[in-house]
């Protein structure tokens, strides 16, 4: 065929589709039910610590100091929930992610990993994203051109050829964007990925908080009272009446 769009040579049946490999959507599903699982755990010792530490701390704060150290203490353990529920949240919040996401620094290991096996993840469009980019582009564009000379060409051995190459350019179209498809669901997958191990370290220190909190307030309501000063027993003095 002279005259038409040039297509590229790859043919659809050498590139198996990647409908058979699971969706990097579903790991997002398991880390963000995990952060729920945290901020659910934080929710449940900050009611016992509302809810049981003070009824427990009753009678047994004798004086001022202490009470200004137990209420302290509480304070710092409500701030570590807070502090962990706060920042689990984060990884909870919808991300808007794209192919620029991967240049930021929390998805250096996933660039690097992209770098270091270019074909396993885009296969024979290029070893960047831009390639890929630019083929997705390329096929569509032969795929339109095609679908318009298709439309105006009346010579039936010119459309069986057009009709191939259209159904060619389709295929081809169609496995490139599944391919950029695949990038886009992994980098977002990554992106929650880093955010969720970001959020636990945060975890961490807010549970270390708090349970420093709650040291400090045991510590001051299991204070003994001070010891009351015994009265020294008064003489009895016997008058003898005679």
């Amino acid at each position: 065929m002279t005259g038409g769009p040039s297509t590229p040579e790859l043919k659809s049946d050498s590139l198996p589709p990647m409908e058979g490999l699971p969706s990097p959507l579903d790991a997002v599903v398991d880390m963000r039910a995990t952060a729920k699982w945290i901020v659910a755990a934080a929710a449940t010792v900050g009611a016992a610590l509302i809810g049981g530490g003070p009824l427990t701390a009753v009678g047994k704060v004798h004086d001022l100091g202490h009470a200004i150290v137990s209420f302290l203490g509480l304070g710092v353990s409500l701030l570590g929930i807070g502090w962990v529920i706060w920042h689990i949240s984060d990884a909870l919040v919808p991300r808007s992610t794209t192919l620029a996401t991967l240049e930021t620094r929390p998805l250096e290991n996933l660039k690097a990993q992209l770098e270091a096996e270019p074909e396993t993840y885009f296969g024979p469009f290029g070893p960047t994203i831009a390639d890929l980019l630019r083929h997705c582009r390329q096929y569509d564009t032969a795929a339109a051109n095609l679908a318009v000379m298709l439309a105006r060409e009346h010579d039936p051995a010119r459309q069986r050829v057009l009709t191939q190459g259209l159904a060619d350019a389709r295929a081809n179209a169609y496995i490139a964007h599944r391919r950029l498809r695949y990038l886009q669901e992994l980098i977002h997958a990554w992106t929650v990925r880093a955010d969720l191990r970001r959020a636990r370290v945060h975890a961490f220190v807010g549970f270390a908080v708090a349970a420093l909190g709650a040291v400090v307030f045991m510590t001051a309501t299991a204070a003994p009272a001070p010891a009351r000063a015994t009265p020294s027993p008064v003489p009895t003095v016997t008058v003898s009446h005679r």
